[in-house]
């Protein structure tokens, strides 16, 4: 009798850690937002985006792990958007705060010459280049903890179950 109720204090206990993790993923859900670019404020790490939905523009945080792209999904320095330049901002919001992850520029960068426009672009910098490639590790070991941290849940789970067949 014992032992079938340590089973199912057990299997309980399993199912509130796997309804937990569902209510974190619940919490973190992402959303995209369309707006025009109206200015990236280096100090406090914010991109600032103004939309007709709505009449305030939104801050949204730039962190090491956003990536911000064109459309064709290379690499944009978000210092060369041009205020007014449309984009879409995917994010999660973090208690009060609007976190972008992918910032996505939805047309080339335009430098006016007179009566000419042309479209430039230039190869990644080495500091880009390494920025980008921390932003995969980071990610990388992000999702390796993650995984870490659900084995120790579960093999602690399982230990629990097998210390409740041996009493």
């Amino acid at each position: 009798m014992k032992t079938n109720i340590m089973k199912i204090g057990a299997a309980l206990l399993a199912m509130g850690l796997c309804a937990l993790c569902t209510e974190a993923r619940a919490q973190t859900t992402m959303t995209t937002r369309r707006g025009a670019f109206t200015q990236f404020v280096p100090s406090t790490e914010t991109l600032v985006v103004r939309s007709d939905a709505n009449p305030s523009p939104l801050r949204y945080v730039v962190t090491k792990q956003t990536t911000v792209v064109d459309v064709s999904g290379a690499p944009v320095a978000i210092d060369q958007i041009t205020p007014g330049v449309p984009l879409s901002v995917h994010y999660t919001t973090v208690g009060d705060r609007l976190v972008a992850s992918r910032v996505v520029v939805q047309r080339p960068l335009i430098e006016e010459h007179a009566t000419t426009t042309t479209t430039t672009t230039r190869p990644l910098t080495h500091d880009e280049k390494e920025a980008i490639e921390e932003q995969r590790e980071h990610r990388k070991d992000a999702m390796k903890e993650e995984i870490e941290r659900r084995q120790d849940a579960l093999e602690k789970a399982k230990d629990a179950l097998d210390d409740d067949d041996g009493h």
